[in-house]
């Protein structure tokens, strides 16, 4: 946002009269007036393209006002007050909105990438988006052969579907591939309807029908802890024990 911009925000708000909205109670309402106060106070009066010396208005929201402020709004006030993304999503829910949804990547930290490698022996990989596999480490690949696949085909659901030898790999196929496709629909939610998503749906109806009739059958299901059983063709039978957890820094991620 440009400083003109800013400021105009931060001004408009000192006279913003919204409804009366009881679902903030008093203590959130004094808590996101403390926090408001606060952004504010660490901005020098130019960053937002106010004059030095000029008197910098405190908004209704700042009074701890009993008002209901759009999330539209709220994304304003976080642009004006440069907040970052824990502190757009902390004034999100002291304004009473689900915080916004946080930006998607694919790229890994460094800090996550010596995670994986420091789990070893024990395999370990990232996912992000529908199931994309963005990392892993050296026994996750020498298990699923992660790298031996093209760049853009490495997903879950693919690797599931698609790749003729995971049938021989997982002991119990039939049972973990209805629950990969109940996961995916879970975790997609409402981006379903999104052009990446549809572009992997499409694929995976039109190369398996087995996808495609467990597709149909709408199952939604989360599925965060289990086991899985192999049959390598070099370290033979073996089960392994999952549990997978969201990366907070990149929620899509896990």
């Amino acid at each position: 946002m440009k400083p003109i911009a800013a400021a105009n925000v931060l001004r408009s708000l000192s006279c913003y009269q919204l409804p009366s909205y009881p679902g903030i109670e008093t203590t959130t309402r004094n808590e996101l007036s403390r926090f408001l106060k606060s952004r504010r106070a660490r901005l020098a009066p130019a960053a937002v393209g106010i004059p030095n010396g000029s008197r910098r208005r405190t908004t209704w929201l700042e009074q701890g006002r009993n008002i209901h402020v759009s999330a539209q709004v709220l994304e304003a006030v976080g642009r004006a007050l440069q907040l970052t993304a824990a502190e757009r999503a902390h004034l999100f829910r002291l304004g009473g909105h689900a915080p916004p949804v946080a930006e998607i990547t694919a790229d890994i930290s460094p800090g996550l990438r010596r995670i994986l490698d420091l789990w070893n022996p024990f395999p370990a990989h990232v996912t992000g988006r529908r199931r994309d596999v963005l990392a892993w480490n050296v026994v996750s690949d020498a298990i699923h052969g992660w790298s031996k696949q093209p760049e853009q085909k490495r997903n879950v659901l693919r690797f599931m579907f698609l790749v003729p030898s995971v049938r021989r790999l997982l002991v119990e196929w039939k049972r973990e591939a209805p629950l990969s496709v109940a996961a995916l629909r879970a975790e997609a939610g409402p981006d379903l309807g999104d052009s990446d998503y549809r572009d992997l749906i499409t694929e995976l109806v039109e190369g398996s029908v087995e996808f495609a009739a467990m597709w149909a059958r709408q199952d939604v299901r989360g599925r965060q802890e289990g086991i899985t059983r192999f049959r390598h063709p070099v370290f033979g039978r073996f089960d392994l024990e999952f549990t997978s957890f969201n990366v907070v820094e990149h929620p899509s991620q896990r």
